[in-house]
């Protein structure tokens, strides 16, 4: 009965054996259980306008009095609102100060209180570096420094020093890190460039501070967008030394640049894929500007990964008003704009296309 019992308790086991054996050749040889596909990551579309020459002085003061500083941005305000970031450039310092700097042929100051309107019409970014940044000295640019910051808007192209007006101002757009820094190109007076202890603009005669200014600002930002006070006035072509700037700023890291300073519109470009606005002209001067000096528009960046795009929508300023361009005048301000511009063809909704991708 022993030796019964063993024979029995031993071919279980064999049995057992088998049973576990076939199981493991059967895991092994079973096919693994599919992935799951992984989901290829969006990028968000981040739309960003820029608008040129900005101004409250002159002729306008009365037409602000009168109406309001809103009005001249009645027809142009829903464009900057829809855009997820808006920027101008303020072509003016905003002061009560009378005491002028010698040396101007012009000088142009605004009263503090319009920047409300800069605010309300949807901006959220000021560049105030330009040749009349210190038209009323640095008390008067110290006074428009006070008044972007009580608006809550951040500024580049000046600074009370040299370390603020050369730092980029860093924001995030659906959870895009993007940095913006401002130059000025062309200026009365060398002694308006910020110093270690002197307010004053970031300079930009020395190209070599700007390509290096430019490398250390980027570091991990997904963009760093240019702007840039450079140019000859009343020109509707970049003159050879922004060609030049161009190169060098796109190869120490710039993802996008734009100027203004001309007064007039110039050529649009996309310089080894990079965006290039040479010049945005004016955007709110008087009404007695006339020709390619009232010419005007919004121009909107679209940011989507690596790639970014540009359109541009026509304005004129006209009755002291920034007023959209329509029917046939549309359509000949885009033919005008493709003929100045290098290698781009405006479709019917102002999108630029890069011909030399295509």
């Amino acid at each position: 009965m022993v030796a019964a019992a063993y024979v029995l308790h031993g071919q279980a086991d064999v049995k057992t054996a088998a049973t576990a054996e076939a199981k493991l050749k059967q895991k092994e040889t079973a096919p693994e259980p599919a992935a799951k596909p992984v989901e290829p990551k969006v990028e968000p579309e981040i739309s960003i306008t820029f608008s040129g020459d900005t101004m409250f002085d002159w002729q306008l003061r009365p037409v602000v009095e009168k109406y309001g500083a809103d009005y001249p941005f009645q027809y142009v305000k829903p464009e900057i609102e829809k855009a997820d970031y808006s920027f101008v450039n303020l072509e003016s310092v905003f002061t009560t100060k009378t005491e002028k700097v010698p040396g101007q042929l012009f000088w142009i100051k605004s009263d503090p209180a319009a920047l409300q309107a800069i605010r309300n019409t949807g901006y959220d970014m000021v560049s105030i570096g330009n040749n009349h940044t210190l038209d009323y000295g640095t008390a008067g640019l110290l006074d428009t420094i006070a008044g972007v910051e009580a608006m809550g808007l951040p500024y580049v192209g000046a600074g009370r020093n040299d370390k603020e007006a050369y730092t980029a101002k860093e924001v995030t757009i659906k959870g895009k890190k993007f940095k913006f820094l401002g130059f000025v190109r062309f200026m009365p007076d060398g002694g308006w460039v910020a110093g270690e202890n002197r307010p004053g603009v970031a300079g930009a005669y020395d190209l070599d501070k700007v390509v290096s200014t430019i490398r250390e600002q980027k570091g991990d930002a997904d963009y760093l967008i240019v702007y840039i006070h450079w140019g000859v006035e009343k020109t509707n072509q970049p003159a050879a030394y922004q060609k030049q700037y161009t190169e060098k700023m796109v190869e120490a890291g710039a993802n996008a640049i734009v100027g203004s300073h001309p007064h007039w519109l110039q050529g649009f470009e996309y310089y080894n894929g990079v965006p290039v606005a040479y010049s945005l002209g004016n955007f709110l001067f008087p009404a007695y500007v006339k020709g390619h000096a009232a010419e005007t528009g919004v121009l909107t960046l679209k940011c989507k990964g690596p790639d970014i795009s540009m359109s541009f929508e026509p304005y004129t300023i006209r009755n002291n008003q920034i007023q959209p361009l329509q029917g046939a005048e549309k359509t000949q301000m885009y033919q005008y704009l493709q003929s100045i511009s290098y290698d781009i063809e405006f479709d019917a909704a102002g999108n630029m296309v890069d011909k030399r991708k295509h």
